[in-house]
């Protein structure tokens, strides 16, 4: 109200995704965790009739390889994050799933991906530069300002994914 504010943010934290041992095991409890509280969250929304008004998105500071180190993998670079709400565009992909290679065993480099570093280690196709814009224009900052709150914005052609309505 009297600051101005539009809309609140709330923070949840789910850790347990360095899964660098039994990563089979854990990974999908963790996705499954995930999968109950976003379906929660969902249906209470719902029930509120609410699901404009709120969008839920998830954050990492990294993803994983895809080679294993013997029962996971290792740290990587790029990962998907998920984004869902009534003023969501849904459904849709931003951005491109990764060409996928085999390892070269001389050198360890992936020669048939354009997408996987040494070791397995995705590059990112879209920065979270983009999705944080994005999703900052929902907030209600406006164009002009997302620079200043996303300093390598302009190092990328599409400032805003399209995916909020």
């Amino acid at each position: 109200g009297a600051l101005g504010v539009r809309r609140q943010v709330f923070f949840v934290s789910l850790g347990g995704f360095d899964t660098h041992d039994k990563q089979n095991s854990s990974h999908a409890k963790l996705m499954a965790q995930l999968a109950h509280g976003l379906a929660w969250l969902d249906t209470s929304l719902g029930a509120m009739g609410a699901r404009s008004e709120v969008t839920a998105f998830t954050a990492s500071d990294f993803g994983r390889t895809f080679t294993s180190n013997g029962d996971g993998t290792d740290h990587g670079w790029g990962a998907h994050q998920f984004v869902l709400g009534g003023a969501v565009r849904g459904g849709d992909l931003y951005g491109r799933f990764p060409v996928l290679g085999a390892k070269n065993a001389n050198d360890n480099n992936f020669d048939a991906s354009p997408n996987q570093l040494q070791n397995g280690a995705l590059l990112p196709e879209v920065a979270v530069d983009q999705l944080g814009a994005t999703l900052a224009k929902w907030f209600g900052v406006a164009d002009g300002a997302l620079n200043t709150v996303f300093p390598n914005l302009g190092a990328f052609a599409t400032r805003d994914l399209g995916f909020m309505a």
